[in-house]
């Protein structure tokens, strides 16, 4: 005789439902984004792993260069990983490293001019297709979700800023 499973909790249940949400949601947002752009896409990260790319938004977001010691921080791995992931962006085109004349033992790197337009190209396709998902949404209800992921996307402890 097999045993009765265990009655779920509602949160339980909650926590399930937004675990089969995902992959729906993944599907959602690749159906917004024509086929020639998702080709493109792949063409040009196909090489990127997920920390590379995470790499590739921060240095993005900064604008400007930034320390290896900022971006090992930011992306809370150790500096020799962090020159690990940097050596693979240099070698296949992404980033750039740079040298203070000051002292050259401060690296910094930044994303090359063929990435900056990639990425910001990627980034329109991305804004395109949020916007294409969450067009049944209120304004209202939008920024609730925004706000609830930002609350999800903190460090435990850290105080949103408001």
């Amino acid at each position: 005789m097999t045993p009765e499973p265990a009655t779920l909790s509602e949160r339980e249940i909650l926590l399930h439902r937004l675990t089969c949400m995902q992959p729906a949601l993944r599907h959602r947002f690749r159906a917004t984004i024509p086929a020639d752009a998702q080709a493109t896409m792949r063409e040009t990260m196909e090489e990127v792993t997920a920390s590379q790319l995470e790499a590739l938004m921060l240095l993005h977001q900064a604008g400007s260069a930034v320390s290896m010691h900022q971006l090992a921080e930011a992306q809370s791995i150790t500096p020799s990983s962090a020159t690990q992931l940097v050596d693979r962006l240099v070698r296949i085109g992404l980033v750039e490293r740079l040298r203070e004349d000051e002292d050259r033992r401060l690296v910094r790197v930044q994303l090359s001019e063929a990435a900056r337009q990639r990425f910001e190209e990627m980034m329109r396709l991305h804004l395109r297709s949020l916007a294409a998902v969450t067009a049944p949404l209120s304004d209202d209800d939008l920024r609730s979700l925004v706000e609830l992921l930002a609350r999800l996307a903190q460090p435990a402890g850290a105080e949103l800023p408001s």
